[in-house]
């Protein structure tokens, strides 16, 4: 409990934070100001509709981690035989 409440004070907040920088990149407010800002948080707002291709190093990551559905699947096909 001592740990929840700390916990629940600082998550929206930095929610809001990040919510609130998001929409500054995809509204391009600020872009006269901070344009290095204002770009990085472009992109991130296409990653997060969907619009943008992902990075190579996520990709890769995701490549990298073996399929565990492939070996559960093939488990139970043996066992429905």
């Amino acid at each position: 409990m001592a740990v929840a409440l700390p916990v629940m004070v600082v998550i929206p907040p930095v929610a809001i934070g990040i919510v609130a920088i998001v929409a500054m990149g995809m509204q391009g407010a600020g872009k006269q100001r901070v344009p290095e800002l204002a770009n990085v948080m472009a992109e991130t707002a296409r990653h997060l509709n969907g619009d943008a291709e992902p990075p190579q190093g996520l990709v890769e990551f995701f490549e990298e981690i073996p399929d565990m559905r492939r070996g559960s699947s093939a488990k139970s096909a043996n066992s429905a035989k």
